[in-house]
């Protein structure tokens, strides 16, 4: 068994492999110990991704599409890949080519976390 699996508090939510956003139930937000640390209102993973996509497309240019992406990778892995399936004609360019080649052509102006 991972050891991620045995996170508790703050690390839930710091850790893009746990963290479900505020898709997290009352009960889970009790036993995780991550009660209080969101906000009162619980939104489920498919208002997320709504909301997600909608922020992504006021979005001026695909590199910061792909940003966007990654950074949601980062924070919330689970949400991260359902919005990839669900919308996957829409953002599989933005996390393949063209635009990953562009990344590459500005990786020193990219932030990404160590993974």
């Amino acid at each position: 068994m991972s050891s991620h699996r045995y996170l508790i508090g703050r690390n839930v939510l710091l850790d893009g492999r746990t963290d479900k956003g505020t898709a997290f139930s009352i009960e889970e937000r009790q036993a995780l110990r991550i009660h209080g640390l969101l906000p009162p209102s619980i939104a489920t993973i498919e208002l997320q991704i709504e909301r997600f996509m909608e922020n992504l497309r006021l979005m001026p240019d695909d590199l910061s599409r792909y940003i966007a992406l990654l950074a949601l990778q980062d924070r919330n892995e689970t949400l991260f890949y359902r919005v990839l399936m669900q919308h996957t004609e829409e953002t599989m360019p933005l996390v393949y080519t063209p635009t990953v080649g562009l990344a590459c052509q500005k990786y020193g102006l990219i932030f990404a976390k160590p993974k």
